[in-house]
């Protein structure tokens, strides 16, 4: 049984990682997953294809946390020495596992290929390690006890180490660990609010002693809330969740566009097809971004009249019937211009909603009256036409577009009956 099993640590093992050439994606995964079952990853850390100094990390971690996950450093080469290390730091020698030895042959034979003698490195563990099964691949994982704590040891590829991650690890440990606290949880996703700004409302609600305890992470225009409570019981737990969530919805109604789906964009698409709201989209400096991001949404195809593309004044023009007096007095980028792309679109469509964009997205262009990073919105509801202004950080030209689309979405999902 794991003592007060609460606390973890998650290592990313290999070379390829250390050198940039692949991302790790296992450790956020595994946090998360951990999470949710009321154990908090408290370190990272990532590690090349070192064997006195994985054994090291494994040594110190074990002896400061109750659970260390660790992936990568399992396949069948000399450099792969993950296995050994957690030996050397279990102070154990490597057994071969007969069962793991015979399912290695089985694949390569189910396969009608030759087995090669390496491959049996797979199916060495260090002495009194429990063995993980691997469906994906030819790398079985393993549990250990070192010192205080159990090294956990899952496949390097995602594929593999989620499925072991799901299949093995998580069973494993609710069934060890399920003799504590109870915790329960709920997400919040909010649109058109600074993350600065999120916390000055939310005050005490984010401290760290909290009981839930409130997170909140941003990306690309959107805040990410997590709460997470603990109780003696589950039913306590989830009352107090429950308890701040109501509160939650009534501080940040305006705010708040889903509970369940992170993507604006998706939340805004299925509330279109659920409301039969027609919408088009006339866009400049994003070039179809924003048709691109709500025709992402399955069953789009319902309400999505047609995209427009209009990057030229002749474009504008011809297409949108914007007039050249018009262009002429203010330019392109305006939010006369804008709200005159929007109105050309619903009336070429017929749709209820027409989301216009139009700005300086850089590197060049810009100007001490129209900078990089401006852009001017126009929206057409049922034939009532608003103009807008947006001024995004002038990073590159990729994230002032993207900035872009995701407040001409904003724009749209502000418009529509909640």
């Amino acid at each position: 049984m794991i003592r007060d099993p609460r606390k973890a640590a998650v290592v990313a093992i290999g070379d390829e990682l250390l050198e940039g050439r692949y991302a790790d994606t296992n450790s956020g995964l595994i946090a998360r997953r951990l999470a949710d079952l009321g154990i908090e990853v408290v370190e990272f850390r990532v590690l090349g294809d070192d064997r006195a100094r994985l054994a090291a990390t494994f040594w110190e971690l074990c002896e400061k946390y109750p659970m260390v996950v660790a992936t990568g450093g399992l396949g069948p080469t000399l450099d792969d020495v993950t296995r050994e290390a957690a030996a050397d730091a279990a102070g154990v020698k490597l057994v071969r596992d007969e069962g793991a030895a015979n399912e290695l042959r089985e694949w390569f034979a189910r396969r009608k290929r030759d087995f090669p003698a390496s491959n049996l490195r797979q199916a060495e563990f260090p002495d009194g390690a429990q063995v993980m099964r691997n469906q994906n691949g030819t790398a079985p994982g393993f549990r250990v006890w070192i010192g205080g704590g159990v090294l956990a040891v899952l496949p390097g590829p995602p594929r593999e180490a989620v499925d072991m991650l799901e299949r093995e690890l998580v069973p494993w440990l609710s069934a060890t660990c399920g003799h504590g606290e109870c915790f329960a949880r709920a997400n919040f996703y909010l649109v058109g609010l600074a993350e600065s700004t999120f916390a000055d409302r939310a005050g005490d609600w984010m401290a760290r002693g909290a009981n839930p305890r409130m997170g909140v992470t941003a990306h690309q225009g959107t805040l990410r809330v997590s709460l997470r409570a603990r109780a003696a019981t589950q039913a306590g737990a989830e009352a107090l969740v429950a308890a701040r969530a109501a509160e939650f919805r009534e501080r940040f109604a305006r705010e708040l566009f889903s509970e369940t789906e992170p993507q604006l964009a998706f939340a805004l698409g299925r509330e279109l097809v659920h409301l039969g709201v027609t919408i088009t989209t006339a866009e400049s400096c994003t070039g179809g971004m924003v048709a691109e991001l709500l025709t992402e949404v399955p069953g789009i195809s319902a309400v999505f009249r047609e995209g427009f593309v209009t990057y030229s004044n002749d474009a504008k023009r011809a297409r949108l019937d914007v007039g050249a007096e018009l262009l002429e007095r203010h330019g392109a980028v305006s939010r006369e211009v804008a709200a005159a792309m929007a109105a050309g679109a619903a009336r070429a469509t017929g749709a209820r909603i027409a989301i216009a964009v139009s700005g300086v997205a850089g590197p060049d262009g810009g100007t001490a009256e129209k900078p990089v990073g401006l852009v001017c919105f126009g929206l057409s509801v049922d034939g009532v036409v608003t103009s807008h202004e947006g001024r995004f950080p002038p990073v590159d030209r990729h994230t002032v577009r993207l900035f872009a689309a995701h407040a001409a979405l904003e724009l749209v999902w502000r418009a529509l009956p909640h």
